[in-house]
């Protein structure tokens, strides 16, 4: 296929030179008529793809460019059995969300969605059903790093969320010359989000932060590891964390380095410097720094 033929807005010829002009991928309909066409593959916000996508028939002739929308991913689209309906992950200009087409008419119903990468969708007759990704839940559980290994930071548990279900005869369909203004006739609706839920930490069983220096896993200590210190309930963590948000402002990277904010610090000073600190905090405060785990 000549994917000449399904290019559209919102992109333009000059986006051509950095976006995917050879990849396509189909998804067909289950009676074999139709064909969503995702195409156009490019990196729209950092780590985050996005493409075009066309209705054609089974001829390649093009039944709907649902311009300006675009696709998040083929993987992230699927038919009802009879082929009446079919769904995939959107972003229009300000919303990511679910585009539900009923066939042939090709009216249209918007579901809002925070962040549809790390979920399924799914038909279950009259149901349209939005899933966590197994894959996604398993990563976020695993204790693995990038680039192999394990990390040396306490691990969180997080458990699956129940799924979301709409039944189709309750969705507000319009019709397809709505689709132009789909950003304006569903500024009203509610906006889901599916997340994992926290169910805390695993046992730490490795060694706590002995300085501002040394980091973990081949790494200097960084801001984002000095966090995980502090949430999991390390009292010295959480006090060089408070310090840095009291000297920042609250507005610091978590990528920088600990030792570019406070210098070196010791874990064995933490009880000197909390002394320090003691003449000017309330006696609450005190009682509430020393009722450490460690």
């Amino acid at each position: 296929m000549d994917n000449s033929i399904l290019f559209r807005k919102p992109l333009q010829k000059d986006d051509l030179d950095w976006i995917d002009n050879e990849t396509i991928k189909v998804v067909y309909s289950p009676d074999g008529q139709y064909k969503i066409v995702f195409s156009h593959f490019h990196e729209g916000t950092m780590g985050s793809y996005e493409c075009l996508f066309n209705l054609l028939d089974y001829q390649d002739q093009i039944i709907e460019t649902f311009e300006p929308l675009k696709g998040i991913s083929d993987k992230n689209c699927c038919w009802t059995e009879d082929s009446t309906y079919f769904a995939l992950s959107v972003k229009n200009e300000m919303n990511y969300g679910y585009l539900l087409v009923q066939m042939p008419s090709l009216n249209f119903s918007f579901i809002k969605i925070v962040n549809p990468y790390p979920l399924d969708i799914s038909f279950h007759k009259d149901l349209f059903v939005i899933s966590y990704n197994e894959q996604q839940l398993e990563a976020s559980n695993s204790n693995k790093i990038f680039g192999g290994g394990t990390t040396e930071l306490p691990i969180k548990k997080y458990g699956k969320p129940v799924n979301l279900e709409f039944n189709l005869t309750d969705l507000n369909f319009f019709s397809k010359p709505n689709l132009n203004n789909i950003e304006s006739i569903t500024a009203d609706q509610k906006e889901y989000k599916l997340e994992l839920i926290d169910e805390g930490f695993n046992d730490f069983k490795g060694e706590y932060p002995q300085d501002t220096v040394k980091g973990y896993n081949g790494r200097a200590f960084e801001i984002y590891q000095l966090e995980s210190f502090a949430e999991y309930g390390d009292d010295v963590s959480k006090y060089w964390l408070e310090e840095i948000k009291r000297i920042t402002n609250n507005d610091y990277n978590k990528w920088s380095k600990v030792y570019d904010y406070l210098g070196l610090r010791n874990r064995n000073e933490y009880k000197d410097t909390a002394n320090t600190c003691l003449a000017k905090k309330p006696k609450s405060w005190f009682r509430k720094l020393f009722n450490r785990k460690n």
